[in-house]
């Protein structure tokens, strides 16, 4: 009797661990997060370089990321989260090993969704690359492991 009272807690308790999905759609055409991390990492880019020097930047901004894992909660952002910058300034990722900045459209922004923008920036997990903005408008991008988490980012270009 006690065998079996173990086993049904044991089974209970793994049941347990499937956790929360508060997700209701079917909807196939979103890619999971491995799904997404290798399609991300897979994706290329005209405008990314590694330097700024071959883009005749006016200015160039540095985005970074950060972990702050104080207090046992972690917490990962962009820095700076929005950046605001003139046409023909360039920004430069500088991303570590666990993050990568992903262009996406505002409506994937807004969702937290992790479909890259066709023909938007790519800087993928642990490099640096530099980005030349030349046209007015917002752009919008997120660390695709952890957009759910908030860590996304905007630059508004003037």
């Amino acid at each position: 009797m006690m065998t079996r009272l173990l086993y049904l807690g044991l089974a209970l308790a793994l049941l347990g661990c499937g956790g929360d999905d508060d997700s209701t759609s079917d909807n196939t055409d979103t890619p999971t997060s491995s799904d997404a991390t290798s399609q991300a990492a897979d994706m290329g880019n005209d405008e990314a370089d590694t330097g700024s020097s071959d883009l005749d930047c006016g200015t160039t901004h540095v985005v970074t990321t950060t972990d702050d894992t104080a207090d046992f909660e972690a917490y990962m952002d962009f820095a700076p989260e929005a950046l605001t910058i003139a046409a023909g300034d360039c920004v430069t990722f500088e991303m570590s090993a666990t993050h990568n900045a992903v262009e996406v459209s505002e409506e994937t922004y807004n969702n937290r969704m992790i479909q890259a923008l066709e023909g938007g920036f790519n800087v993928t997990f642990g490099a640096t690359g530099t980005v030349k903005f030349d046209e007015p408008g917002i752009h919008y991008y997120v660390c695709v492991p952890h957009v759910r988490g908030d860590m996304v980012g905007t630059i508004t270009v003037e």
